[in-house]
């Protein structure tokens, strides 16, 4: 009987290059649509951050003026505003916190600048003398804008007669650039402050 051999079958697979092609474009595709989404949460992020900071740096602003603005003229006979450097965006007052026979104490006479330049509400305490203290409350700023009313409740619109104010409204806002996903925004911030000695809170005791 004749001697059958047996016979070895080999089968080779694989990708065809039009298979390779459709693979790769679908990779390429993936990787893309995640770069995006990576890069765009990354932008938000940082948008995010840049407003968080903001707020937070303005709240604490606001938050200091209103408490030193309101204890203007502690121990004085008006209100504590001075009236020769005191505008819509700038604002000096003075208290006699210790109840001694000076002003020249730490935290006594103050002043808050909003300066446009630098976007930035700058706190500037006289003492200790002759330079003063610097400190820097709050970056990012785009306006402060101060308005003073009387006891009628109407704006005190000269100068010269901020010295009858009863109170003080601080307008902070902070503008955010539009994003790639999101549209501009303002955040304005307000306290209305009434001064403790005013006139005729002064009056009344």
């Amino acid at each position: 009987m004749p001697t059958r051999h047996p016979q070895t079958l080999t089968s080779e697979a694989g990708f065809s290059l039009l298979e390779l092609i459709i693979a790769m474009t679908i990779c390429v595709a993936l990787m893309t649509a995640a770069s995006t989404l990576l890069a765009t949460s990354l932008r938000t992020r940082a948008r995010e951050n840049t407003r968080s900071d903001a707020l937070a740096s303005a709240q604490r602003a606001v938050n200091i003026m209103s408490r030193e603005i309101g204890n203007g003229g502690y121990g004085l006979t008006d209100n504590g505003i001075v009236i020769a450097d005191s505008a819509a965006s700038s604002i000096r007052v003075r208290a006699n916190l210790d109840n001694d026979n000076t002003l020249a104490d730490a935290n006594e006479d103050v002043r808050f600048i909003y300066q446009a330049a630098n976007r930035a509400i700058v706190r500037f305490d006289s003492f200790p003398s002759p330079t003063g203290d610097t400190v820097v409350l709050a970056n990012n700023i785009d306006s402060l804008t101060l308005t003073y009313w009387d006891s009628a409740g109407a704006q005190i619109g000269n100068p010269a007669n901020y010295n009858s104010a009863e109170r003080v409204t601080i307008d902070v806002r902070v503008d955010l650039p539009a994003g790639p996903e999101q549209p501009a925004s303002v955040v304005r911030l307000q306290s209305d402050v009434a001064l403790r000695n005013a006139p005729n809170t002064l009056q009344q005791f």
